[in-house]
């Protein structure tokens, strides 16, 4: 059951966390209690250490939750607790992970969002932004959200609401 105090004690955990280790590892489990609390959401491997990369989490989505009924089975989750946006040459890797695993969808969680001046609403420069429009045009879909979206979240219904506002946004070129 999703409990709002322990959200936020995790909340709490990421913004205590001063090394790169802790700061890693509390945004990914606070990722894992948000995700893992949807219906028929399993958090499978968490962590992942291959020869030439890594994975920080695996969900089993069993498709009963409505949200994710469009979503595949097996949903690859990225982690990026960094103090600056993730510029586009991280975002495709994470999208090339996914890719390499015949999937079509992911969930790219960065603390202070991606990079592109589609999200600043200039259109200048395309960055991240633009390696998702790119690979949505190949049927692969990645949501993006932020620690601005994780602060406002205060029950299932509002992740939700979030997974649903970010996927859509993917169709109408509005990521974040």
């Amino acid at each position: 059951m999703f409990d709002i105090n322990n959200f936020r004690a995790l909340i709490a955990s990421v913004d205590r966390a001063t090394t790169n280790q802790e700061k890693g590892l509390s945004f990914e489990l606070l990722s894992i209690y948000m995700f893992e609390h949807l219906d028929g959401v399993d958090v499978t491997e968490h962590d992942i250490r291959m020869p030439s990369e890594e994975i920080d989490i695996v969900l089993w989505n069993a498709q009963t939750e409505e949200i994710l009924r469009p979503w595949d089975s097996i949903i690859l989750v990225e982690c990026k607790n960094w103090s600056a946006t993730v510029g586009a040459p991280v975002l495709d890797n994470f999208i090339n992970k996914v890719r390499r695993r015949a999937l079509t969808t992911g969930i790219f969680v960065a603390a202070n969002g991606v990079t592109g001046g589609f999200v600043r609403g200039d259109g200048t420069d395309p960055g991240a932004v633009g390696i998702l429009t790119s690979a949505l045009q190949d049927g692969i879909r990645v949501i993006v959200i932020t620690m601005n979206d994780i602060r406002t979240i205060t029950s299932l219904d509002d992740i939700r609401a979030l997974i649903k506002k970010r996927y859509c946004g993917l169709y109408v070129h509005r990521v974040i």
